[in-house]
């Protein structure tokens, strides 16, 4: 006997055929008809977005924060298309559409909830981030308001905002298909980027493999081998970080939603377990190393009883003197290596006098400190890790690149704006703790790891801006929205009842 799951996955993957069908000749019709394909796209994935928002205001935020992180891959794709075609390179729609496209929902979002007359600062974290976001708006106008408007869209809108859209769309009924969401993605970014490495080679990177692999001997080959990743697998994402930290949010989600993720689903979730780890191990980056680190350890303390807490503490605390003690003794032959990943994870046996700690104290933070001094209210919003220092310096584009996500904030938005932001990352992160009380303890326990990584991150990156910050940030409205949910009685039962049987969707 077929039950109602069962049939509702094969009416819904009938359906996604007949649609895929559907845009595939959209795709085909409109290419030959004299428009480029980058404009093509633009316009047909803006469409499934509005269709599935209308239709479902879930699955349409989903499509179009799929379309927003892999929005790089389609204008690259798109534009070897059109040069090949055309000889030219075709607009840049596309990678303006995606974030626009997902702005709009935010803002739809909005407009719905007003009027609907329900309060849009309605608790702690949304006031923060709603006052946030006014004084990053105010901040566009005391430096460039061009960079300042392209910083407020990457950095705030929809980058931030994109937590009271989902707030308002997750429950406890479609959560589990969000954790699949991002398994999926993490897993097709992955495994691209292990056929990438192995297989890919851009044009352009040919005379970059050349000189090192035979001009520069064993150094030169040990840098394509550790290094040459960076290169290839971040087509399907925007950019290095943008890679390694959303699946660092990906693969705690993983290892934490065992029981959520049965049958085919757990097949999935070890293949992308195995592939990032394969990533790991061509990469060697030392950052999402450590992140992972401390991630697992918290969810296994997290989830685990005092006894077992006291074993993970004494286990943990060995595990960490081992590994130290292997890097002082290996740091002498890793830096004789020649090959720049390998020195650098000998930098992790005295981080204090590391290089790159030495260049950021000299080159991006004590700048950046300085400029703060100078500038309390600060100097305006930045466009990605870029921040114009002061309106002088426009005319020399000189930047300022704190390489800190709380400098970065201050030195944007000045002392008050820094203030309201790390008291924001303190609210979600008490959210997530709320969030441990009730059904969803694990996925609470994966956000307080989570956001103990990125606050370890962002010591020396700015993990909370781009796609890694989208997707913290949407999760951050996920524990909002299911912390709604938990506080209305009435409608936990079936909602609850629901992400039972999406459990048994394969």
């Amino acid at each position: 006997m077929i039950d109602r799951a069962s049939i509702r996955y094969r009416f819904s993957f009938s359906s996604g055929m007949v649609s895929l069908s559907v845009i595939g000749l959209l795709i085909t019709a409109m290419v030959f008809s004299g428009i480029t394909l980058n404009q093509t796209l633009a316009a047909v994935f803006s469409l499934v977005v509005f269709t599935l928002w209308a239709y479902n205001r879930f699955a349409g935020a989903m499509a179009g924060m799929i379309f927003f992180m892999t929005k790089s891959l389609w204008v690259r794709l798109a534009f070897v298309f059109d040069r090949n075609i055309s000889g030219s390179g075709g607009s840049d729609l596309l990678a303006v559409t995606a974030p626009l496209v997902l702005a709009f929902l935010i803002v739809h979002q909005i407009y719905l909830d007003s009027v609907r007359g329900q309060r849009l600062c309605r608790d702690r974290t949304r006031s923060l981030l709603w006052a946030f976001c006014g004084i990053s708006l105010a901040s566009v106008f005391l430096g460039s308001p061009i960079i300042g408007l392209a910083g407020f869209e990457r950095n705030v809108l929809p980058n931030m905002m994109v937590l009271y859209l989902m707030a308002a769309v997750v429950n406890a009924a479609n959560f589990n298909r969000l954790v699949k969401t991002l398994l999926v993605i993490g897993l097709i970014s992955t495994v691209y980027g292990i056929g990438q490495y192995f297989l890919g080679l851009y044009p352009w990177e040919v005379e970059w493999f050349r000189e090192l692999t035979f001009d520069e001997g064993l150094s030169g080959r040990l840098t394509v081998g550790l290094r040459g990743i960076e290169f290839r697998i971040f087509s399907i994402f925007f950019g290095y970080m943008d890679f390694f930290f959303t699946n660092v949010i990906i693969f705690a989600l993983a290892i934490s939603h065992k029981r959520e993720l049965g049958g085919g689903w757990n097949k999935i979730r070890l293949i992308y377990l195995g592939s990032w780890l394969v990533i790991l191990g061509l990469s060697l980056e030392r950052m999402p190393l450590l992140m992972l680190g401390v991630i697992g350890v918290l969810i296994r303390y997290l989830g685990s009883s005092s006894q077992g807490r006291r074993r993970i503490l004494w286990g943990g605390t060995a595990a960490m003197a081992v590994t130290y003690a292997i890097l002082i003794a290996a740091a002498p032959y890793l830096n004789s290596s020649g090959a720049d990943k390998l020195e650098r994870l000998a930098e992790l046996a005295n981080p204090f006098n590391a290089e790159s700690v030495d260049d950021r104290l000299e080159n991006k933070w004590s700048p950046a400190l300085e400029t703060i001094k100078s500038n309390p209210l600060g100097v305006g919003i930045g466009y990605g890790s870029q921040t114009m220092a002061s309106k002088e310096a426009s005319e020399s584009d000189l930047y300022v690149q704190p390489h800190n996500e709380l400098i970065q904030k201050t030195l944007e938005t000045g002392v008050l704006g820094a203030t309201i932001y790390l008291l924001l990352l303190i609210s979600v992160f008490r959210d997530s703790r709320r969030l441990n009380m009730g059904h969803f303890r694990t996925f609470g326990f994966s956000m307080l790891a989570i956001s103990v990584g990125f606050w370890v991150c962002g010591l020396v990156n700015l993990p909370f801006s781009g796609l890694s910050g989208l997707t913290y940030w949407a999760l951050c409205g996920a524990v909002l929205g299911l912390n709604d949910n938990m506080s209305q009685p009435e409608t936990l039962h079936y909602e609850m009842a629901k992400y039972a049987d999406n459990l048994n969707v394969v």
